[in-house]
């Protein structure tokens, strides 16, 4: 019908509305922070863009957000929901990069239940395995659905995946066949490339203090240093979603200490802390599925015990360690769960992808095989509360957390804005029967 087709390019005109003030700040290209140094006075240009990729990571996440609240549509305008849902599963630009580029694309899947969780990989971007994972996770997600409602960011930093994904090709056409080591050596030997931007810090320590949220006027890290394009999408994300529970996929170069691991974990928590209990739990039953599938999860065990304890970070054990890693900034699986969110870390092991360079005839299986317990356990329903213990006589009701659901608060203001102007562009009523619908 002519008028499905109207519907459909008004509903992709708003999903392609992008403000126009999101180019870089003259003087910024080329402006990179020195690699883990504290930057006490950063550049203001490069504040000033940072601000201005916030903002528009921000209008785009609430997009994301309101496809996700989009109430049924009766009759022929079904179709306008049927193309918003199918424009979130494929990919939607999430900011913009101070070349212009998209800083990233989130993927959006209607789950059986309205709270969220976040799945994220490619935060380092030569860590191909844990973007394939992710990958393999949309193929299973297009034809099952998930408990929860989630939004997939398979490659964080696109430009890293990529530069990394250009050495592994070239990698390829001169060796075909080899040992993990000769991979790892030659990798080594290249500096492990793609890991993160030329001449800014690790991308898995841009995140504000504890507790705090990212200023959007001036979007700096706990130690003074501007975030990345791609972490600002990140936390825009966060911030329109409140995901009750996030896993991030990474990929990890000791084969003896992959796995999935708690973050964070009840030993370097306060004693009886329920979230990191349930995050350990959590943990604990994704990784022994895991090694029933045949995935490497060595890194889950201590002698013959099952941990969920991220190697190295026992602070009983290294605390100089700890200490050491802080002062490099904030990672994600610090900083959000001082904000309430459950966080998983999957370390696959080795950072190759099936098909690569290297002999590992099983590697297909196994990343696959991760991707499915992301599913299954990660994102689907889970086990049935505990009955509440009945509290001492005189003692205080503990008192009831809202759920993630329950927190969000929608902002729907400068969402509307992008569809009016979606609508207009498009010039029909139909599209601004959906405006007028979302208001109520």
């Amino acid at each position: 019908m002519p008028g499905n087709a109207v519907l459909a390019a008004a509903t992709a005109a708003a999903l392609r509305t992008r403000g126009t003030a999101t180019a870089a700040a003259p003087g910024t290209r080329g402006t990179a922070t020195s690699g883990g140094a504290v930057q006490r006075a950063p550049d203001p240009a490069k504040v000033a863009a940072a601000a201005t990729q916030a903002t528009q990571a921000t209008a785009d996440a609430q997009l994301l957000r309101t496809i996700q609240l989009l109430p049924p549509l009766p009759g022929s305008f079904a179709i306008a929901g049927a193309v918003l849902r199918a424009a979130a599963q494929a990919g939607v630009p999430i900011g913009l990069d101070a070349a212009g580029n998209a800083a990233t694309t989130a993927h959006l899947f209607a789950g059986k239940v309205p709270d969220v969780a976040l799945v994220v990989a490619g935060v380092h971007g030569s860590e191909q395995s844990g973007v394939e994972v992710a990958e393999r996770l949309l193929v299973q997600l297009r034809t099952m659905q998930p408990h929860f409602t989630v939004v997939v960011v398979p490659r964080l930093f696109p430009a890293n995946v990529a530069s990394r994904a250009a050495w592994e090709e070239k990698l390829a056409t001169t060796q075909s066949g080899i040992a993990v080591v000769k991979y790892q050596q030659l990798r080594n030997a290249a500096n492990d490339p793609g890991r993160a931007t030329p001449g800014e810090m690790d991308p898995n320590r841009q995140f504000p203090d504890l507790g705090k949220d990212l200023d959007l006027t001036k979007p700096l890290d706990a130690k003074g240093r501007v975030v990345e394009p791609s972490n600002i999408a990140l936390m825009a994300l966060i911030e329109a979603f409140k995901p009750s529970r996030i896993v991030s996929v990474h990929a990890i170069k000791d084969l003896g200490q992959a796995g999935i691991f708690a973050d964070p974990h009840p030993s370097t928590a306060a004693a009886g802390d329920p979230q990191a209990q349930a995050a350990d739990a959590l943990a604990l039953t994704m990784a022994k599925e895991a090694d029933r599938l045949g995935v490497n999860t060595r890194g889950n065990r201590r002698g013959t015990a099952w941990t969920s304890l991220y190697p190295g970070q026992d602070k009983a054990l290294s605390a100089k360690q700890m200490a050491v890693e802080a002062a490099r900034g904030r990672s994600l699986g610090q900083w959000a769960p001082s904000r309430g969110m459950t966080v998983v870390t999957v370390e696959v092991a080795e950072q190759h992808r099936s098909g690569s360079a290297v002999a590992d005839p099983g590697r297909a299986a196994e990343l696959e095989a991760e991707a499915t317990v992301i599913r299954e356990i990660f994102l689907g329903p889970p086990p049935p509360a505990p009955a509440p213990v009945p509290a001492a006589p005189g003692a205080a009701t503990p008192a009831v957390q809202p759920s993630a659901v329950q927190r969000s608060a929608v902002q729907p203001g400068a969402v509307q804005r992008l569809l009016v102007r979606g609508a207009g562009a498009a010039g029909n009523d139909a599209a601004a029967w959906l405006v007028e619908r979302l208001r109520r």
